[in-house]
């Protein structure tokens, strides 16, 4: 985006089409990824970008689509914290009758797909005895959710095994790779629906299990109150609340158990019900808005309940020293892939890097690895960590690490790139440099305040949220089952 061309006043323009298309507005921290979601928008409609800007601002309706799906679906792959899925998969083992899971938020649907297949490897059939919600705010995203063809990159952390099983090769564009297609049983345990969490009325109630990750990011705390008491008050007694590590703070005063889940923390509405969930569930089931108590919206609030450990039927978690690992090579997760949070980086004027990432996620290596290269002779530390991960979805781990060395040899204190070095040097199980990495990620977030948006190639994951994922997590004990 060329220099001045969202100043203030327009940045706050763009926000109102968001807000008056689909209800979200973003915290202040990450108003920014407006401008690079509009850089995409417009690459995508093949506009120039004060083009395309206007459009959006007369909201023209094929502008403001386009803007929804680059502003508010993020890059996301299959099998994605798969520590919730073996959750999800206990708790549904030990329960009687049809298991209903809402995924909300699905975007392309990698995460209902994953949802359905988990489900399916632990036995419980081919849809029969589950059925799984998947709704957005975006048709599009549906749409593309619907056909459910994936290129490798949505790929690159399913468990070879599974991907056999639940995925089938389809024959490849010229020059790409080629692509990958869910398989009909999976599908029809699936069911697509548009919904807006931020205005709608739960489509439901009685789930046994709701997934929302990495959306509550897009919401003021006032509006995340207000979809967390929805949700809650759409699941039944003893039902399980998936949120990404970094959200789980933002549930605190709703009266949610929570549970561990090797090492990753899990929610449930508790059996008897606390009175802060009854006063939460009772204002979502109004169409008023919720107006918690002051108490109620601290941050700081412990849960009523005791933390307990969710067992799945998986070899025991890694003791509890290992470092805890990001949910993904970039650490983050929802928020809509960002090549450039800050203005005019420097080796991105032309783009590069949008181009790039846009190549890695349509499975052409190739062209992303040129592009990123290219970008790199700028001497440009986030081209080095797309690098990474396109190196990473080859599965070239090692390459993977020395494109990060790059990346923190032009800035030491890059401190996505120290938590991109968690993740890899855990999956090399090299455990003494991944904790390492970790205080070296944490040393770099010092003095930087939890709104602090970081830089990276995908994301614009907040000081505050890194620290909430790279925290270690306490050991903890106390409970079988999920019952």
């Amino acid at each position: 985006m060329s220099d001045g061309l969202l100043d203030d006043a327009t940045l706050a323009k763009v926000e109102e089409v968001l807000q008056g298309a689909c209800g979200l507005t973003l915290a202040s921290s990450l108003r920014r990824s407006l401008e690079p979601a509009l850089s995409r928008a417009a690459l995508a409609r093949g506009l120039s970008e004060v083009t395309f800007l206007r459009q959006l601002l007369l909201r023209e309706p094929v502008a403001v689509e386009a803007f929804i799906e680059h502003a508010v679906i993020g890059e996301t792959y299959f099998f994605r914290h798969p520590e919730h899925l073996r959750a999800l998969a206990s708790r549904a083992r030990v329960h009687p009758g049809t298991f209903h899971v809402w995924s909300a938020g699905c975007a392309s649907g990698e995460e209902p797909y994953s949802i359905a297949m988990a489900l399916m490897a632990a036995g419980l059939g081919d849809g029969g005895r589950f059925r799984v919600l998947a709704t957005d705010v975006s048709g599009r995203a549906l749409l593309r959710a619907k056909t459910a063809v994936y290129s490798p990159w949505s790929l690159r952390r399913i468990e070879p095994d599974l991907e056999r099983r639940f995925l089938t090769l389809l024959p490849g564009q010229p020059g790409q790779d080629p692509q990958h297609g869910v398989v009909p049983e999976v599908m029809r345990a699936v069911d697509f629906r548009r919904h807006n969490l931020a205005t709608d009325a739960v489509p439901s109630m009685g789930f046994q299990a709701i997934f929302c990750r990495n959306v509550l990011i897009y919401f003021t705390p006032e509006l995340v109150r207000v979809v967390l008491a929805r949700l809650v008050s759409a699941l039944a007694p003893g039902g399980l609340l998936f949120v990404s590590p970094a959200e789980v703070p933002l549930t605190n005063g709703l009266g949610l158990e929570t549970l561990d889940a090797e090492g990753t923390p899990v929610l449930r509405v508790p059996l008897e019900p606390w009175p802060a969930l009854e006063a939460a569930s009772a204002h979502a089931r109004r169409d008023t808005p919720v107006s918690l108590t002051a108490a109620a919206l601290r941050r700081d609030t412990p849960p009523p309940a005791n933390v307990v450990r969710l067992e799945s039927r998986r070899p025991a978690p890694a003791p509890a020293s290992r470092p805890p690992v990001p949910p993904a090579a970039a650490v983050v997760a929802r928020p809509p892939p960002s090549p450039a949070v800050a203005k005019a980086r420097p080796g991105d004027e032309n783009g590069l890097l949008t181009r790039a990432l846009a190549a890695a996620q349509a499975g052409n290596f190739e062209d992303a690895e040129a592009l990123a290269r290219e970008a790199a002779r700028s001497m440009c530390p986030e081209a080095y960590l797309l690098l990474a991960m396109v190196a990473e979805a080859r599965g070239d781990l090692f390459a993977a690490v020395e494109a990060v060395r790059k990346a923190l040899y032009l800035e030491p204190q890059l401190a996505m790139g120290h938590a991109t070095l968690v993740a890899l040097y855990s999956r090399l199980d090299r455990r003494d440099e991944a904790e390492r990495a970790r205080q070296n990620a944490l040393r770099a977030l010092d003095g930087l305040d939890d709104e602090h948006p970081l830089r990276g190639v995908e994301t614009t994951m907040t000081a505050g949220g890194l620290r909430q994922a790279l925290s270690p997590r306490p050991s903890q004990v106390g409970w079988q089952g999920a019952r």
